[in-house]
């Protein structure tokens, strides 16, 4: 139900269930998560693009007959399963672009919210419906939370409402909504701007976002002045420097 698809520098991870509007396997968040590992040990790849099947749906979460077994080690072991995932997405040092295709609840709009940019077709919709069928979005909301305003966040995940993709633009939670036929070359065209820099800096940033976000100001100060030491000994940021100075483009060797 996962395929990998290599562009050039850029790699495409498809979910690949569209007759189940994409709903998210076991199987399938251990091979994403897996591919993620392998995809950040990879020097070659620039920028990580996720997206489902069809026009349909970009992803919707776990398949709701699941949530009938009463068997406690069960569900343990699943929601195990998804805090990987979590943590893979989270943890990721490419640029994570979200191609919204269609429908992104529950697993989905997580996977959103944990994108560092969001692509939105016209009709997608995301959402936390879980509370509307006696479930909650636990893990789902720490990254709702962290991505749209808090009041909004409550609206989606207390009442279960959707939000369309002009609301999610206007919640800052995707960068553009664009025509279903124009997805594509929206995407592409960021996935190009983040290919052109460094990798190296992109990683230290990152990171750097990663680490720092929650910590309280004086602490991240801290962090981050260390971080900024070790950028500018890179071999990168001297060439940006000198490639500015010298009025052309730097050439990046990733170091």
């Amino acid at each position: 139900m996962i395929i990998l698809r290599r562009d050039g520098s850029v790699v495409k991870i498809t979910i690949s269930n569209p007759d189940k509007y994409n709903r998210l396997t076991s199987a399938d968040m251990e091979e994403i998560a897996r591919r993620l590992g392998e995809i950040n040990s990879d020097p070659e790849i620039k920028v990580l693009v996720i997206t489902g099947e069809g026009d349909k749906a970009f992803c919707t979460g776990a398949d709701l007959g699941e949530f009938q077994e009463t068997n406690i080690l069960y569900h343990r072991k699943r929601n195990e399963l998804y805090r990987k995932l979590c943590i893979a997405l989270h943890e990721t040092r490419k640029p994570l672009i979200a191609r919204v295709n269609g429908i992104a609840v529950a697993g989905g709009m997580a996977m959103v919210t944990l994108s560092h940019f969001a692509v939105a077709c016209e009709h997608a919709k995301f959402g936390t419906p879980e509370i509307n069928v006696g479930a909650f979005p636990s893990m789902v909301m720490v990254g709702i939370l962290r991505s749209v305003p808090r009041k909004t966040a409550l609206k989606m995940i207390l009442l279960g409402e959707n939000l369309n993709a002009q609301e999610a633009l206007e919640a800052g939670l995707v960068n553009a909504v664009v025509p279903f036929g124009e997805l594509d070359r929206s995407v592409n065209e960021l996935a190009d701007k983040l290919a052109s820099k460094s990798t190296a800096i992109m990683n230290f940033g990152l990171d750097a976002i990663r680490v720092s976000d929650d910590m309280p100001y004086l602490q991240a100060l801290e962090y981050l002045q260390e971080t900024a030491t070790m950028i500018r000994c890179t071999e990168d940021c001297q060439e940006g420097v000198k490639a500015f100075l010298e009025k052309r483009k730097p050439v990046w060797k990733g170091q």
